[in-house]
C-alpha cells in the first residue's frame, strides 16, 4: 500500500519543480518596467546635465556658488534605486561632466566623485524606507561630502584656475544651494519611481 503513495509523490514532484521554475522566471512586464525606469533616469540625467552646463553654471548668485543639480539628482536616484543605480548614474553623469567643454579638468575626476557618492547613498537606501526626514538628512550630508570631495580633488590635482581662496569663497554657497534643492529633487524622484512601479517598501 505504501508504494502507490510513493509513486504519486514522485509524479507530483516534477510538476512542482516546473511551477517553481515558472514563478522564478522574469516576466515580460517586469522587463518593460525596468526599461521604462532606465529610460526615465537617462532622460532626467540628460536634462539636468544640459541645464547645469548651459544655465546653472553661468548664474551669478549670492556667495559666488551655484547649485550642482547633477550631484543632487545622483543622490536622489541612489536613495531611490540602491547602490547599483547610484553607481551607474554617478559614473555616467560624472563622465559626461568630465567630457563636456571646456573640459579643463582631468577626465574621470567627476566620475569618481559621483560614483562614490552614488554608491554610498545607495547603500543608505534603507533610510528612505524608514523616514523621510532621515533620508533628507542623508541627502544633505551627501551633498556636502560630494562638493567637498570634488573641491579637494581639484586642489589635489593642482588645477591652476582653482585656489584655496576660491574654494573657501564658493564652496559654502554651493553646498547651501545643493542642500536647499535636495528635498524637491528627492520628492520628484521618489514620486516618479513609485509611478513607474519601483517598490520602496
Amino acid at each position: 500500500p505504501l508504494r502507490p503513495a510513493g509513486r504519486r509523490k514522485a509524479q507530483v514532484a516534477p510538476a512542482d519543480r516546473r511551477s517553481r521554475s515558472i514563478r522564478g522566471r522574469a516576466t515580460p512586464g517586469g522587463g518593460r518596467a525596468l526599461m521604462r525606469r532606465l529610460v526615465v533616469a537617462v532622460l532626467a540625467l540628460g536634462s539636468v546635465l544640459l541645464a547645469q552646463l548651459t544655465v546653472l553654471n553661468g548664474l551669478v548668485l549670492p556667495g559666488g556658488g551655484t547649485p550642482d543639480l547633477v550631484l543632487v539628482l545622483v543622490i536622489a536616484l541612489a536613495l531611490a534605486g540602491g547602490p547599483r543605480a547610484g553607481t551607474l548614474a554617478g559614473f555616467g553623469a560624472g563622465l559626461a561632466l568630465d567630457l563636456a567643454p571646456p573640459a579643463s579638468q582631468l577626465v574621470g575626476q567627476y566620475a569618481l566623485v559621483l560614483c562614490l557618492v552614488g554608491y554610498c547613498c545607495g547603500r543608505l537606501r534603507v533610510t528612505l524606507l524608514r523616514s523621510a526626514v532621515l533620508a533628507l538628512a542623508v541627502a544633505a550630508v551627501a551633498a556636502v561630502a560630494g562638493e567637498t570631495l570634488a573641491a579637494g580633488l581639484t586642489l589635489a590635482l593642482d588645477s591652476p584656475e582653482v585656489t584655496w581662496a576660491t574654494v573657501a569663497q564658493v564652496l559654502p554657497a554651493s553646498v547651501l544651494y545643493d542642500v536647499a534643492a535636495s528635498p524637491l529633487v528627492l520628492f520628484v524622484v521618489v514620486r516618479l519611481a513609485v509611478a513607474l512601479g519601483l517598490s520602496l517598501s
